[in-house]
C-alpha cells in the first residue's frame, strides 16, 4: 500500500512573498500561516501572492527573510509598470498574471477578496479570514467597485467565514453571512520581553503604519504638550506630507519600517505604549494587533476608542480623545523609568497558535 498523501493548503493572502519576506510574518495572514506551517508541518502551503513588478520579489528574495520550508510561493514578477496616481488599480489589472491553481488542492484560505478564484469540477473548502473592511479603507478607494464584486463572489462560495473585529463581522452580516464567526486577533506572547531598558527621556511608543488611521493631528498636540517626553514611531510611512509635519517636532521620532524581529528589541525602550487612532472616520474595520504585543510585553497602553477596545487585555486604558494628552502627562511626569512594567498572562485564546488552530478546524484539515 502507498503511504498517505500530503495534504495541500492554498493561500490567497493579503500581504504577498515580498512584504512577508522583507517585513517579516507581523501580519494577520503571516502569523496564521506561520502557526498553520508549525502545527501541521505535514501540510503544504502553496501560497500564491498578488503579482508584483519586476524586481520586487527578487530582491525580497536575495535581502530578505527566508520563509517556512513547507510554503510553495507563487508569486508573479511581470515587466509591467504599475498605475502611478492609483497604485491599487494594479491589484484588479495584474490579474491577468495571476498563476493557475495547483492541480490537487485540499483547501483554500482566502484573505484578499479580489483574488481571482480558479473555477473546477473539484470542489474543496473556502475559508474567508477578514482583515479590514476594504469598502471603507481609503486605499481601495479607486476600486470599490472591483472589491464588491470580489467580496460577493468569495462571500457566496465561502465554506466558512471568519472576522478579525466586530467591523468586518458586520461587514460579513451585511453580505448574508450570519454564520461569521469572530476571532480577533492576538500575538506571541513568548516573543515579547519585560525587560525595560529606558533612554535619557521618557519614551511613548507606537508601531504600526503611519496611515490615515493615525490621528496626526492627536499626536502633534501632545508632541507640542510634552517637549520632555520623546513620541517613537515605528512604522513606514504611508501619508503624504507626514515627515514635512512632524519636521518642527524634534521630540517625534521616526524610526522607519523596523523588521519584526527587531520589533521586541525596539519595545524594551519604551516607557509605556499608545494608539493614537482616528475613531469613526479613519477607522477600516479591523482590529488593533499592536495591542496584544504591547501588553505581551508589559507596557503600560494608552488607546483612544478604537473597535475593539472594551474586549482589550487588563492593562489597557481606553480613553476619550481629550482625556488622551492628560493621561500622557501624567503617566509620564516621573521621567524616564518611572512607569514598571506591568506583566499580563496572555490567555491562550489569544494566541496565534490557538487562532490557527480554530481555522484549520474550520477547513476540516
Amino acid at each position: 500500500m502507498s503511504g498517505p498523501t500530503t495534504k495541500t493548503l492554498l493561500a490567497l493572502p493579503m500581504h504577498g512573498e515580498a512584504k512577508l519576506r522583507t517585513e517579516g510574518l507581523r501580519t494577520r495572514d503571516g502569523h496564521l500561516l506561520e502557526w498553520v506551517g508549525r502545527i501541521r508541518p505535514d501540510l503544504t502551503v502553496h501560497l500564491h501572492s498578488r503579482p508584483e513588478p519586476w524586481p520586487r520579489v527578487t530582491l525580497a528574495r536575495r535581502r530578505g527573510a527566508d520563509l517556512p520550508p513547507t510554503w510553495r510561493c507563487a508569486s508573479p514578477e511581470p515587466l509591467a509598470v504599475p498605475p502611478l496616481r492609483d497604485r491599487r488599480r494594479w491589484w484588479v489589472t495584474s490579474a491577468r498574471y495571476d498563476r493557475p491553481w495547483p492541480a490537487r488542492v485540499d483547501a483554500v484560505l482566502v484573505w484578499n477578496p479580489i483574488a481571482t478564484r480558479a473555477h473546477g469540477s473539484s470542489r474543496m473548502p473556502i475559508g474567508l479570514d477578514l482583515l479590514d473592511d476594504w469598502l471603507i479603507h481609503p486605499a481601495f478607494e479607486g476600486i470599490r467597485r472591483e472589491v464588491r464584486r470580489g467580496y460577493e463572489e468569495w462571500f457566496d462560495v465561502a465554506d466558512s467565514v471568519t472576522a478579525n473585529s466586530e467591523g468586518t463581522l458586520e461587514l460579513a452580516r451585511s453580505f448574508g453571512r450570519t454564520d461569521a464567526v469572530l476571532v480577533p486577533n492576538g500575538c506571541d506572547p513568548d516573543r515579547f520581553s519585560v525587560e525595560h531598558t529606558p533612554g535619557s527621556r521618557f519614551t511613548v511608543g507606537y508601531g504600526g503604519k503611519l496611515s490615515e488611521r493615525l490621528d496626526v493631528e492627536l499626536l502633534s498636540e501632545c508632541a507640542l504638550a510634552m517637549p520632555e517626553v520623546s513620541f517613537e514611531l515605528a512604522g513606514p510611512v504611508m501619508m503624504r506630507g507626514l515627515r514635512r509635519r512632524f519636521r518642527r517636532l524634534d521630540n517625534v521620532i521616526l524610526l522607519g519600517d523596523v523588521p519584526y524581529p527587531d520589533y521586541p528589541r525596539v519595545m524594551r525602550g519604551w516607557d509605556m505604549a499608545w494608539v493614537p487612532h482616528r475613531v469613526g472616520r479613519g477607522e477600516v474595520g479591523g482590529d488593533a494587533i499592536k495591542l496584544y504585543e504591547y501588553r505581551a510585553a508589559g507596557l503600560p497602553t494608552v488607546t483612544t476608542k478604537i473597535i475593539g477596545w472594551q474586549r482589550a487585555l487588563p492593562g489597557v486604558q481606553a480613553l476619550d480623545r481629550a482625556e488622551i494628552c492628560p493621561a500622557l502627562k501624567r503617566l509620564s511626569a516621573g521621567g524616564p523609568g518611572s512607569l514598571r512594567r506591568s506583566p499580563v498572562v496572555v490567555p491562550v485564546e489569544h494566541t496565534w497558535r490557538f487562532k490557527a488552530e480554530m481555522v484549520l478546524d474550520r477547513l476540516g484539515i
